[in-house]
C-alpha cells in the first residue's frame, strides 16, 4: 500500500517522466541531436476542383483561343477569325467574374471599349505591322480591365503598374498554370471513377500524338496500298488543326488558370513605401543631362530657326536635311522622357511634393523635348510635302506627336500631382493606335501621293514606293495602270498583274476562268478584311476592263 502511495506521488512530482522527451530534445553520447520529424507544408490556398461555370469559362477560352491561333497561322493576313477570336475572350472574362467581389471603373469600361474596337479594328485595316502593333496592345488593355474588376491595383505610380503586372500576369497566370492544369483534370466528385477514367483516357491520347506523328510518315512509305488510303485525307489539315488546338489550349489554360484563381487573396506585391533618392544626387543627374543640352542648343541654334522658316542650310538638299537626326530625335525625346519619370519617381519627396531644383531641372528637359518634337515635326512637313507620304512617315509622325503629349502631361504633373500619366498614356496610345488602324494608312498614302503628282504639288511620283503598299493601294496602282504616264502605268500594271496571281494562287487551284472574288481568299471568313475585299473588286475590274 505505502509502495503504490510512493509511486504515485513520484509520478506527481515529476511529470515529465508522463511523457517522452522531444526529439529534438534527445541528446545522444556523440553530442547529435535528432531533428524533429519534418511537418508537411501546408497549402495556403486549398485545391478547388472545377464546377459547372468553370467549365464552361474554359470552353469559351478554347473556343475563342483556338479560332485565333488558327486563323492567325493558317489564314491570309489578320481578319475575321483574329477579330473574333480576341474580340470574345473579354465578355467571357468578365461574364466568369460577374459574381467576384468589386467593379469595373470607369478607366477600366474606358479600356474595355479600347479593347473591343481595337479587335474590331482587324477587319477594317489593311496594313499589317499596324495590325501586329494592335494586337500586342491589346493585352495590356485586357490586364488593365481585369486588375480594374479585381481592384488589384495598389497605387498610380509607374512602380506600383508595374507590379500589379507583374502579379497579374505572371503570379496569377504562369505561377498558378499547374493550379488550372489540376482543376480541368479533376472536375466532378472527388470520388468520380468516370472523372478517372476520363482524366486517364486524355492523358493516353495526349502521349499518342508524338507516336503517332512518328508512325505515320513511316506506314505510308513503307506500303503503297496504306499511302493510297492516305492520300484520301488532308493530313496536313488534319496536323493544322492539332498545332492550332495545341497552341490555343495553352493560351486559354493560362487565361483560365488568371481568372480562376483570381478569388486567391489580394496582390501580395504591395507597393511599399520607400525614401526614395536624395534630392541633390537626382538634381546633379539632371544638371549633367542639361547641360550638355543647352551646348547642344548654343551649336545648333541656327538650325532650329532654319528649320522653322523652312530655309534650307548651305549645300543640303532637302532630302538630307529634312532626314538629318530626325530619328535620333525621337530617341532623344523617348530616353528623356523616361528620365523626368524615373526621376520623379524616385526622387525623395518632402510632404508629397517635388522639390525645387529637380522640378525644374525636369521642366527644362520637358521643354527642350518639345523644342525636339517641334523641330522633327517641321522637317517632317518639308519632307513629305517635296517627296510624299509614305507609311513610316506618317507613323512616326503620329509618334511624335504622342510623345508630345505626354511631355507636356509630365510638365503639367510636376505642378499637379494628382494627373494620371500612366493612364493618359495608355488611353491616348490606344486610340491613336486605333485610329490609325480604321484610317486605312495604305490607301491614304496612296491616294495622296497620286493626286499630288497630278495636281503638280510633286514634281514626281515614286511609283516603287507605291508598289510597296498593302492592298489599300490597290485601287490607286490600277487608277496609274490606266494613266498617261506609259512610264509609270506599265510598273503599275506589271505590280497589279503580280496582284493578281497572288490572289488566285489563293484560290487552292481552281482555275483562273472561274470567278475572281470566289477564287480570292476573301472567300475564307477567317481572312475577310474590308480593304481586302476592295482591293479583290477593284483587281476584278482592273482584269475585266
Amino acid at each position: 500500500m505505502d509502495e503504490q502511495h510512493n509511486n504515485e506521488l513520484l509520478q506527481v512530482e515529476n511529470p515529465a517522466a508522463q511523457t517522452p522527451p522531444a526529439a529534438d530534445e534527445i541528446h545522444y553520447p556523440s553530442g547529435m541531436v535528432l531533428p524533429a520529424p519534418a511537418q508537411e507544408p501546408q497549402e495556403r490556398y486549398p485545391r478547388r476542383r472545377a464546377a459547372g461555370r468553370d467549365l464552361g469559362l474554359a470552353a469559351i477560352l478554347l473556343l475563342f483561343c483556338f479560332l485565333f491561333w488558327d486563323s492567325i497561322c493558317w489564314a491570309v493576313g489578320l481578319g475575321l477569325g483574329e477579330a473574333l477570336g480576341l474580340a470574345g475572350l473579354l465578355p467571357a472574362a468578365l461574364w466568369y467574374l460577374r459574381g467576384r467581389p468589386g467593379r469595373l471603373t470607369g478607366y477600366g469600361l474606358i479600356c474595355a471599349g479600347l479593347y473591343l474596337l481595337g479587335a474590331v479594328s482587324l477587319v477594317f485595316s489593311g496594313d499589317g505591322v499596324l495590325k501586329v502593333l494592335t494586337i500586342f496592345a491589346l493585352v495590356p488593355l485586357f490586364l488593365i480591365v481585369i486588375l480594374e474588376r479585381l481592384g488589384l491595383r495598389t497605387g498610380h505610380s509607374l512602380r506600383a503598374r508595374i507590379s500589379d503586372h507583374w502579379y497579374l500576369l505572371f503570379q496569377m497566370g504562369f505561377g498558378r498554370f499547374p493550379t488550372g492544369s489540376w482543376a480541368l483534370t479533376h472536375a466532378g466528385p472527388e470520388d468520380s471513377v468516370r472523372s478517372k477514367r476520363a482524366r486517364a483516357m486524355l492523358l493516353g491520347l495526349l502521349c499518342a500524338i508524338p507516336a503517332l506523328m512518328i508512325l505515320f510518315p513511316l506506314l505510308i512509305s513503307s506500303d503503297a496500298a496504306f499511302a493510297g488510303l492516305m492520300g484520301r485525307f488532308d493530313l496536313r489539315m488534319l496536323g493544322r488543326f492539332l498545332l492550332a488546338l495545341c497552341i490555343g489550349g495553352i493560351l486559354a489554360l493560362l487565361i483560365f488558370s488568371l481568372l480562376f484563381t483570381s478569388d486567391r487573396g489580394p496582390n501580395p506585391l504591395q507597393a511599399v513605401a520607400r525614401k526614395g533618392l536624395e534630392p541633390v544626387a537626382v538634381a546633379a543627374f539632371l544638371a549633367a543631362v542639361s547641360a550638355i543640352y543647352l551646348l547642344y542648343l548654343a551649336a545648333q541654334f541656327a538650325y532650329f530657326t532654319d528649320a522653322f522658316k523652312g530655309l534650307l542650310p548651305k549645300d543640303f538638299t532637302v532630302a538630307q536635311y529634312a532626314r538629318r537626326g530626325f530619328f535620333e530625335m525621337c530617341a532623344i525625346v523617348a530616353i528623356n522622357l523616361g528620365l523626368i519619370v524615373l526621376a520623379v519617381g524616385l526622387c525623395r519627396k518632402d510632404g508629397g511634393k517635388v522639390p525645387g531644383a529637380v522640378k525644374g531641372l525636369s521642366l527644362f528637359l520637358c521643354i527642350f523635348s518639345l523644342g525636339l518634337v517641334a523641330t522633327a515635326l517641321s522637317k517632317m512637313v518639308l519632307y513629305m510635302g517635296s517627296f510624299g507620304l509614305t507609311r513610316l512617315r506618317i507613323l512616326t509622325s503620329v509618334f511624335m506627336v504622342f510623345l508630345a503629349v505626354i511631355v507636356i502631361a509630365e510638365a503639367v504633373k510636376l505642378f499637379v500631382g494628382r494627373l494620371q500619366v500612366i493612364r493618359l498614356a495608355v488611353v491616348l496610345g490606344a486610340v491613336l493606335l486605333i485610329a490609325l488602324s480604321l484610317s486605312n494608312v495604305d490607301g491614304q498614302v496612296a491616294r495622296y501621293n497620286v493626286d499630288a503628282y497630278r495636281s503638280g504639288r510633286l514634281d514626281s511620283l515614286d511609283i516603287r514606293t507605291v508598289c510597296e503598299l498593302g492592298d489599300g493601294a490597290v485601287p490607286s496602282l490600277a487608277e496609274l495602270a490606266c494613266g498617261e504616264d506609259g512610264q509609270i502605268a506599265a510598273v503599275a500594271a506589271k505590280e497589279l498583274e503580280q496582284r493578281l496571281a497572288a490572289f488566285q494562287l489563293t484560290g487552292r487551284g481552281e482555275s483562273a476562268d472561274s470567278a475572281f472574288v470566289a477564287n480570292s481568299s476573301s472567300t475564307d471568313l477567317r481572312s475577310w478584311n474590308l480593304i481586302r475585299q476592295q482591293a479583290c473588286e477593284a483587281l476584278q475590274a482592273y482584269r475585266d476592263r
